[in-house]
């Protein structure tokens, strides 16, 4: 949902902050006043087209910044896809343009191509008007809507086809892999001379931590012989004198003589004691662990060089012995696939032609499933239609089976209308008159409310070549699109801003010879006055005050019944 709209020096608008919210937002005010200006800020701020008459007379640059909460986890994936950080679901978009041409689109604060704001673009806002483009104007979302429309009934066959099309791709690159190589032969020499080579070597996962133990105890044999030897001097002395085992032995002895006249010391001498058998044992293990420990330059050359041949495996196949094992297990299959690689490759063919067979099967079934269901969605979106006041129009969805596959199964989906007797059907995207199509929107909108992720909705010039009835259904289908997203529409219309959640006024203002833009939030009073000023004009009397009013509390009762 837009939430906030920062914009300095574009077109009449020197500099200005708007703060939206969230249900129905109606923007008003004189033709002139800027009001398309504030929807061609937010195109553009989103990627949209750019010409140096946007940056405000006599500035350098023009800066917009938008900021969005986020509203579903599909936009949260894309934002983890492009690493944009987003730990508090606000979304800030700016974009930059000086007269150079040059521009800078961050999103919280990374640096992104157009191409990029696109992606986050098409599951965030749409722009419904005479000169944007919009999500359901696109041919290839067509198939998305009409799925939706389905609903659970079209997910496992869906599901099903998606993992074919998986198991296809994976037998694919197999057979690719075996047979897309021209220089076979040369492939087979060179993996067979790496598997011999990876083989003659011997490693073993363990072999590199045991090597690296044995150089470290080679490399200090000197070192550590003189503190073992050291050390059983110190704990048996020379010639049993100044032996510290004696003299714990002796500490026993007296102990013990005293013991039976002095029974406290007996747990003393007993702790002694034990302390004196762990002491002879140590004894006896630093003495063999120091006849063990000699000075070999021989093994620690045989070592060193074990250790260098391992290093340079390493280099070659993989950052550990265990990658480099792994590695050697990979090249054996491939070298057994590339041997046999005609009776491979056969049976590939046979994996491959069954599960198209099974492809086929399924998008069958999701063609006719579509067919079956794309009857009752034109007849919704036909009743739409009719009460947005195009009753003469004329829809289908046409959907035709392909001979290739595509994400969805093998179905082209293109949704056709007509808007008066006599006019060939057509695609969406052709349909000329900006009021007409704003209104075919609105009316597909209605029909995919609880399907349609997109949070927010802007209609510009919706309320073209319609009034009274017809108004009045319009603003009650804006109001009903708004009970599950944010819509924003420009209207000259009271039947629409009657309905309102929140009705913002645009101004134009001279000063110094200068053209500025200003807008802000209507208070009840102020709303009434200026509906008042839509229904009669400059001169707003008791009346039509009082007209308005009863507009408003009828109003008000009808966004109960939505």
């Amino acid at each position: 949902m837009l939430i906030q709209l920062n914009i300095k020096n574009f077109a009449l608008i020197q500099e200005i902050t708007m703060n939206f919210n969230e249900g129905f937002n109606i923007l008003s005010g004189e033709t002139g006043a800027g009001k398309s200006i504030l929807m061609d800020a937010i195109d553009y701020v989103l990627g949209g087209k750019f010409s140096r008459s946007l940056i405000r007379t006599g500035e350098e640059k023009t800066y917009v910044e938008a900021l969005f909460t986020l509203e579903n986890n599909t936009i949260r994936k894309i934002l983890i896809e492009l690493d944009i950080e987003n730990d508090d679901d606000i979304l800030i978009i700016s974009r930059e343009t000086h007269q150079s041409g040059r521009s800078l689109i961050k999103v919280n604060g990374k640096s992104l191509i157009a191409s990029q704001l696109k992606r986050i673009r098409e599951k965030l806002l749409d722009i419904h008007g005479q000169h944007q483009t919009q999500n359901l104007l696109q041919k290839n979302s067509h198939i998305l809507y009409l799925d939706s429309f389905i609903g659970n009934e079209i997910t496992e066959p869906l599901e099903e086809f998606t993992s074919l099309k998986e198991d296809l791709l994976k037998v694919q690159n197999k057979m690719q892999d075996i047979s897309g190589n021209e220089d076979r032969e040369k492939l087979l020499d060179y993996i067979k001379f790496q598997i011999e080579d990876i083989e003659n070597a011997n490693l073993r996962e363990d072999e590199e931590e045991k090597l690296k133990e044995e150089f470290n105890l080679l490399s200090n044999a000197e070192k550590i012989s003189n503190s073992l030897n050291l050390s059983y001097s110190l704990l048996n002395g020379i010639e049993g004198e100044n032996s510290v085992i004696n003299s714990i032995s002796k500490v026993i002895q007296e102990l013990s003589n005293v013991e039976n006249n002095f029974e406290k010391i007996k747990k003393n001498r007993e702790l002694i004691e034990g302390a004196f058998y762990s002491l002879e044992e140590a004894s006896r293990e630093i003495r063999d662990m120091a006849e063990e420990v000699v000075y070999d330059n021989d093994a620690l050359e045989k070592i060193n060089s074990r250790i260098y041949e391992i290093n340079q495996y390493k280099k070659k196949y993989g950052v550990t012995i265990k990658d480099v094992i792994v590695y050697n297990k990979k090249i054996k299959t491939q070298y057994h696939d590339l041997v046999n690689s005609e009776k491979i490759i056969e049976e590939l063919n046979k994996q491959k032609q069954e599960i198209l067979n099974k492809m086929d099967k399924v998008s069958l079934k999701l063609h006719n499933l579509r067919i079956s269901k794309s009857t009752q969605l034109e007849e919704n979106i036909l009743k739409e239609l009719v009460f947005v006041g195009l009753e003469k129009s004329k829809m289908q969805i046409n959907i035709i089976k392909e001979d290739r596959f595509n994400s969805r199964g093998s179905d082209e989906v293109n949704f056709l209308i007509s808007t008066n007797p006599g006019e060939p059907l057509m695609p969406l995207e052709k349909v000329l008159s900006g009021g007409e199509l704003s209104r075919i929107m609105l009316a597909l909108k209605c029909v995919f409310a609880d399907k349609d992720e997109i949070p927010t909705l802007i209609f510009d010039e919706i309320d073209t070549g319609i009034s009274g009835v017809v108004a009045q259904r319009v603003g009650e289908k804006m109001y009903q699109v708004s009970k599950n997203h944010q819509v924003l529409c420009i209207t000259h219309l009271p039947q629409i801003a009657i309905l309102s959640d929140y009705h913002y006024f645009v101004t134009k203002e001279v000063k110094d010879n200068k053209t500025f833009t200003r807008i802000r939030v209507l208070s009840k009073e102020e709303k009434e006055y200026e509906i008042g000023k839509m229904l009669g004009g400059d001169e707003v009397t008791e009346a039509t005050l009082n007209n308005v009013k009863e507009m408003i509390k009828l109003g008000e009762i009808k966004k109960l019944e939505i």
